[in-house]
């Protein structure tokens, strides 16, 4: 048997960001790795994902509890912000190097939520067991994991989607945007609309992601563009952005419509103040009847009917397109999150380690 690591390297947090996040709130360190106790296994990780609802792990506080990432009142509140000193977490998928538990075995690939790290010990009933059976095993952390599961579930649940329905996504170049424009494409949306932040971004949406209309929000008044991509209307408003989005959408919407509340990265960005707030035409809800809908994967974590078949099919088949940004090397692994907030990735970003 190969003499096992007694240490490894990961991210630990020295700082809480107030604006975007700086390499000074970070450090990558040495961590050790205790010895294996009854129950557990020790896990090689082979690739991590960065999100960007990690700013708000990393700030904490107000922004939190605005969000609903933690509280009393959450049943979801394991998912806690991080600690100062401590080594962050996130989704990761690796490979089971020692067990001392009988469900797991060594060769094994595992999905957690050690990620940050290159190794990582806990139990194994704290790790999910992955069988990728053909499929890239990568997809686990994107459109086979949380991410697709938050677009499937947000558009058939959430927005109870419809055939024939106007679909708008915002951040749509994103790990769950790009995803949620094929879903409704796949699950019969008569048109799919998506915004990006760069022209090389619209460009992808409609060649590789199937969107019919594609909006540059730096190019033109978003709520102009809109209307124009949608004149009679939208019916699903798919929202993973707040602020300005949120507010073109409320204008375009029809009778009746559906909004989705999904992520707010103008939040995010601005730390919570105002600008990624409601917006003011918000009481245009009530005149319009809309529905806006808070929508947490979350609670939807034991699955969705049709997931866990549709999406593999898909994939199997070409059907839909899953887009990655990858980073080599742990050394990366802050450099790939800062990346998320100045556009310079599409669709999943992964660090391989």
């Amino acid at each position: 048997m190969p003499k096992l690591p007694q240490s490894t390297r990961g991210w630990i947090l020295n700082r809480r960001p107030v604006a975007s996040p700086s390499p000074d709130d970070v450090t990558l360190t040495d961590l050790p790795l205790p010895d294996l106790q009854d129950g557990q296994v020790l896990v090689r990780n082979t690739h991590m994902a960065v999100l960007p609802s990690m700013l708000g792990l990393m700030r904490a506080g107000p922004l939190d509890q605005r969000l609903g990432v933690h509280g009393p009142h959450n049943p979801h509140s394991a998912y806690l912000p991080y600690t100062l000193g401590d080594p962050m977490t996130g989704p990761a998928l690796g490979e089971v190097l020692a067990s001392r538990a009988d469900t797991l075995q060594p060769g094994d690939t595992v999905r957690h939520m050690l990620g940050w790290r290159e190794h990582a010990t806990a139990p194994a009933d704290t790790m999910e067991h992955i069988q990728p059976k053909g499929l890239p095993p990568s997809l686990f952390l994107g459109a086979l994991g949380l991410n697709g599961l938050t677009a499937y579930a947000g558009l058939t649940l959430a927005a109870t989607l419809r055939t024939g329905d106007t679909v708008f996504v915002s951040a749509a170049g994103g790990s769950v945007g790009s995803l949620a424009g094929q879903i409704a494409r796949l699950k019969g949306a008569a048109r799919v609309i998506g915004s990006a932040g760069t022209s090389g971004k619209c460009d992808r949406l409609k060649a590789e992601f199937g969107f019919d209309a594609a909006i540059n929000y730096t190019d033109d008044d978003l709520t102009k563009q809109l209307h124009q991509a949608a004149p009679d209307g939208i019916d699903v408003y798919f929202d993973n952005v707040g602020g300005d989005h949120l507010h073109a959408a409320i204008e375009c919407m029809r009778h009746h419509g559906r909004i989705v509340l999904c992520g707010m990265l103008s939040q995010y960005l601005s730390g919570g103040g105002e600008a990624g707030g409601l917006p003011a035409n918000v009481s245009a809800a009530i005149g319009k009847s809309l529905t806006l809908t808070g929508f947490h994967v979350f609670d939807h974590l034991d699955g969705v009917p049709g997931f866990a078949e549709d999406m593999p099919s898909w994939i199997a088949a070409r059907q839909i397109t899953c887009p990655q940004t990858v980073f080599d090397g742990i050394d990366r692994a802050h450099e790939a999150f800062q990346a998320l907030f100045h556009g310079h990735t599409t669709g999943q970003t992964l660090v391989r380690l």
